[in-house]
């Protein structure tokens, strides 16, 4: 216990003084509140019909506060996975090209304490973006439907609701990643395999896969398909999803303490 005590002070410490953990959190709690904000406003603006497409047409009617929400839920679902599988990159991949890792080896704290507090970290971390995004767009909403005498409905914290778990469902998806950098013991590999999921993810919601394809369900849930769409993701779709993350972790920890064997 006090091993992986020092191993997540540790990771918790590499984390906070992060670079890309710092941009993509700065990122996250910005663009996402702003943009949904924003994506509702010109959906809903005079002159939305010339400047934009008919992927802004769902967002041009129903309660604003909910639709704040139901915005953010689908840009998290999207944007999460990439800062997540960016750190993961970083976190895993950057270690292991260094050397870091093999300098690891004569240290009391064995690997698999370390690898355990490095997902356990970067999930602790993505969880608290999560949150906070939901928070600061339920916020402007509010500001927003006050400045514009709208109505600030109790349906937004279904919604909200909806984003958090697309949020950490997004989240659990990213853990895999770790494993990829530590079999490719490189960040960009890492990268590489990240943007190929993310075109397989496209193909297969073409194809009509997407509710069974893990990567592709939680923006399916948030309507980012439509509304049938969303109809077709229930229990046993998220559980597949949701199965994503301990199935990582485990593959991770294990190939980190096998780093000798490869």
């Amino acid at each position: 216990m006090s091993n992986f005590a020092a191993a997540w002070e540790t990771e918790w410490l590499l984390c906070r003084r992060s670079t890309i953990v710092r941009l993509a959190t700065a990122l996250l709690l910005l663009v996402i509140p702003a943009g949904s904000v924003g994506a509702v406003a010109l959906a809903r603006a005079d002159v939305a019909a010339t400047i934009t497409t008919a992927k802004f047409t769902p967002y041009a009617s129903g309660p604003l506060a909910e639709t704040h929400v139901l915005v953010a839920a689908q840009i998290l679902s999207v944007a999460l996975l990439m800062a997540g599988g960016f750190a993961m990159a970083w976190t895993f991949g950057q270690e292991i090209a260094t050397g870091l890792a093999g300098a690891r080896t004569g240290m009391t704290t064995s690997r698999s304490s370390v690898a355990l507090a490095k997902v356990l970290v970067h999930l602790t971390w993505l969880a608290g973006c999560v949150a906070g995004v939901v928070g600061l767009t339920v916020a402007a909403s509010a500001l927003v439907c006050a400045v514009t005498g709208q109505v600030f409905d109790d349906g937004v914290w279904n919604r909200a609701g909806l984003a958090l778990v697309v949020g950490l469902l997004s989240a659990g998806l990213t853990i895999p990643f770790g494993w990829v950098a530590t079999l490719t013991r490189s960040p960009l590999g890492t990268i590489g395999a990240l943007i190929g999921v993310v075109v397989v993810t496209q193909l297969v919601t073409a194809l009509g896969g997407g509710p069974w394809f893990p990567y592709a369900a939680p923006s399916l849930w948030a309507e980012m398909g439509g509304v049938e769409a969303a109809a077709d993701i229930g229990l046993p779709q998220l559980l597949l999803t949701a199965a994503v993350l301990p199935a990582g972790a485990a593959a991770t920890v294990y190939a980190w303490r096998r780093l000798d064997d490869v």
